[in-house]
């Protein structure tokens, strides 16, 4: 199963402004918890099957700490799920590849702005990088995240 950030995500398309570049035109992404919202309507009418939207719709809370992420999420319906990966940013490039509960490696670029960040030139990695494994990243990533708190404390 592919869930968002993908990622997990998420996010949507914001250009650079004119004059500068993607990395001086956005504040760096902080570790945090990020939420978002995926609709099982949005999921359907972006072409993701009735069974994935059904799954993976639902309120994401993605934490990012460090070079580690985490993303869970409940639906409608009350049915919880929970992917690991790491991420690792280059600029305003971040890569991110699941290690477990999810597959389908993606990066994409960030902006953000005051507490949202938007997603944008989103790409599936290989091996997991078909059309339609595109096509999910794309639809996953394609709403904007809010930061709502730091990440957990580790314990030590």
């Amino acid at each position: 199963m592919r869930t968002a950030l993908a990622g997990i995500a998420l996010g949507l398309m914001l250009a650079a402004g004119c004059g500068g570049s993607e990395d001086a035109a956005s504040p760096p992404l902080r570790n945090g918890v990020y939420e978002y919202e995926l609709t099982p309507q949005y999921l359907l009418d972006n072409g993701i099957s009735e069974f994935q939207a059904e799954s993976e719709s639902g309120v994401h809370r993605t934490t990012l700490d460090g070079k580690d992420f985490v993303d869970t999420w409940k639906t409608a319906a009350g049915r919880t799920g929970s992917c690991r990966g790491t991420f690792e940013a280059d600029g305003t490039l971040v890569t991110f590849r699941w290690t477990s509960g999810c597959w389908g490696d993606w990066e994409m670029r960030y902006r953000v702005d005051g507490a949202t960040v938007t997603w944008s030139d989103v790409e599936a990695l290989p091996p997991y990088d078909t059309e339609e494994d595109q096509k999910v990243s794309e639809v996953f990533s394609g709403v904007p995240w809010t930061r709502i708190g730091n990440p957990p404390k580790k314990e030590e």
